[in-house]
């Protein structure tokens, strides 16, 4: 159970964080990026769940530099293409740099994250694809656009007004 104090101290540095956020920190108009490692993980939660009403937010756990900046790449890469990015690094949550714990939060919550590994079997390139397509997949479902392949990779149809 979290304390009245601590909500409240968490919701102030929320509300106060939030407000750093009126000016976009790179990339496209829509793109916020923010260090909060110093900060427990509840308030990077609490500030995740606030942008991601209007933002795909990544909030990326631990990592060393090279699984970091194959999420932020990816998170560039959707900005490109339009869609509004929240980029929070959080705290470790696991005491390793060889892993990297990404969640994406749309809609006020989380239901989307990808596990990444530094390791000689897993390639950049790799890790870059699972996150691309997590992230894709969680603001396609959760912003109102469509997911471009099912279960089984095949495409599926665009719903028409005279199919609805």
């Amino acid at each position: 159970m979290i304390s009245k104090k601590f909500k409240t101290l968490a919701i102030g540095t929320v509300l106060a964080l939030s407000t750093a956020f009126a000016t976009p920190a790179m990339a496209g108009k829509d793109f916020y990026k923010k260090d909060f490692t110093d900060k427990d993980t509840k308030i990077v939660q609490l500030a995740g769940q606030r942008l991601s009403h209007d933002h795909l937010t990544f909030v990326v756990h631990g990592g060393n530099r090279n699984l970091k900046m194959a999420a932020y790449r990816v998170a560039q890469r959707l900005d490109d293409e339009g869609i509004p990015i929240a980029f929070l690094l959080a705290p470790d949550n696991d005491g390793t740099l060889k892993t990297m714990h990404v969640d994406y939060y749309t809609k006020g919550g989380t239901k989307y994250f990808v596990t990444a590994y530094d390791n000689k079997n897993i390639t950049m390139a790799t890790t870059e694809a699972d996150l691309y397509s997590q992230a894709k997949k969680a603001y396609d479902e959760d912003f109102g656009g469509f997911a471009s392949l099912d279960n089984l990779g095949t495409e599926k149809p665009v719903p028409t007004l005279a199919s609805n």
